[in-house]
């Protein structure tokens, strides 16, 4: 009976370690976003550069120049909008050549 505690136990701290990880993912950098992506409604376009810099095209307002960084899994965008500075940072995930923005799917162009 002792055993099968002990087994319960070391499998418990063991989740708990699992719990505690986060993985990377190890195809998110800067190198992997660069390119023009669109999202599945054409409404918007992102233009990421391997300096950092990107534009943002939509359709109803207009075309925008800025940057953005990624760290982790998080990438942020800044760009300004008239005289107002935007800041947007999101979750990211590439899949092929698709890339998610929080829940937000855009696909490559080529």
């Amino acid at each position: 009976m002792k055993a099968k505690h002990l087994v319960v136990l070391l499998c418990a701290v063991f989740l708990l370690v699992l719990a505690g990880c986060k993985t990377v993912p190890a195809n998110v950098n800067n190198d992997s976003v660069i390119g023009t992506w669109k999202d599945s409604y054409g409404l918007t376009e992102y233009k990421f550069e391997p300096d950092g810099k990107m534009k943002i095209e939509a359709l109803n307002l207009g075309s925008f120049k800025g940057s953005y960084s990624i760290a982790n899994d998080k990438i942020t965008i800044e760009y300004s909008v008239v005289v107002k500075k935007v800041t947007d940072t999101y979750s990211l995930k590439l899949d092929g050549n698709t890339m998610y923005l929080d829940d937000k799917e855009f696909t490559r162009k080529k």
